[in-house]
């Protein structure tokens, strides 16, 4: 079997990307597979290692997306993606495997498209009973007008987040305390999308939750409790990534609010059309669970979430890793 494992974009997110791809080259190498190592970043596709070795770059042939080894041309029997970001979790390069016919491991490309975008995944899922923090929108055209108003109306007194529509890794999200706060943040949303949410700010536990399913299982992982720390007032970029967190698996709750996390991934996975792997962020009140985002492409890198959900189940990520490959090519197989 020939797996081509993709990572990189063009995104904030590329340097979590090649690090998620890295950390899961190891646990998909076999003796009965070789695994291409591909880095994607522009319109520059790369084969850069083989079988966990760095070699010298070797261009990507679009055209069939093969890559030369060894006096081959190699094709792939199944793509590994771990592209956060553009251009993976907003669908567009799943677009062009679908095109290619080639299987691969994430969702269709019309369900990454609608899940990486906040806003049109908010709206979708509100209309199928999901409980969610209320958002206002904030393009460049809104800031001519009495925008700041509108949001105090919509959402009630700060504090509130900030984030970019598109976008993920908490690049670009700030929270908010103070009017004065609120433009220099709708500013530094804006360097990672053109349009913002402003979203209001529910107090309660953060947690995550991974699935996956395939044609004969449902993997429903644990749920993970987030405790930013160490001056993070949020799960950001420093808290997930430099160990700026307290991340306990399973979660600090009881057996019905874990079943109530579980239960409510699993509805937002058949709502959305879901394939392979993806985690949903909530925030728990109390009783009450309200929906934050979907990733698609969630990261696996060492100090990733669903890797600890994974190890947490009983599962290595090699067997975790066996399913997820299985389960794309004979989904690939039955459409």
């Amino acid at each position: 079997m020939n797996i081509a494992l993709v990572y990189g974009g063009n995104s904030s997110e590329r340097e979590i990307s090649i690090l998620s791809g890295k950390h899961m080259a190891g646990h998909l190498l076999a003796g009965d597979r070789a695994v291409f190592e591909i880095d994607i970043y522009g319109d520059r596709w790369k084969l850069v290692a083989v079988n966990g070795q760095d070699i010298p770059p070797a261009d990507v042939d679009k055209n069939g997306f093969t890559v030369p080894w060894q006096s081959e041309r190699i094709s792939f029997d199944v793509v590994v993606l771990m592209i956060h970001g553009t251009p993976g979790e907003d669908g567009l390069f799943i677009a062009y495997l679908e095109m290619m016919g080639i299987p691969h491991t994430a969702c269709p490309a019309r369900t990454a498209l609608l899940a990486f975008d906040k806003l049109a995944c908010k709206a979708y899922l509100r209309g199928n009973g999901i409980n969610m923090a209320r958002e206002f929108r904030v393009t460049e055209q809104t800031l001519a007008g009495p925008w700041q108003q509108q949001a105090a109306r919509a959402l009630g007194p700060m504090p509130w987040f900030v984030k970019p529509v598109a976008g993920g890794s908490s690049f670009g999200v700030s929270r908010v305390s103070e009017p004065s706060e609120l433009l220099p943040a709708v500013e530094y949303a804006m360097k990672e999308d053109h349009v913002v949410m402003i979203e209001e700010f529910i107090q309660g536990i953060e947690v995550t939750n991974g699935i996956m399913k395939t044609a004969g299982r449902e993997f429903l992982l644990p749920v993970t409790e987030i405790i930013p720390g160490n001056g993070c007032e949020f799960f950001d970029y420093k808290a997930k990534y430099e160990g700026a967190s307290m991340e306990i698996t399973p979660a600090r709750i009881t057996p019905e609010m874990t079943s109530l996390v579980q239960q409510t991934t699993s509805g937002i996975y058949d709502n959305l059309m879901c394939r392979g792997l993806i985690r949903v962020d909530y925030i728990l009140r109390g009783t009450d669970l309200y929906f934050l985002e979907v990733n698609t492409l969630p990261g696996m890198t060492q100090k990733s979430l669903v890797p600890q959900e994974i190890l947490a189940s009983g599962m290595t990520l090699r067997e975790f890793m066996d399913h997820l490959i299985r389960s794309a090519i004979d989904e690939h197989k039955r459409i």
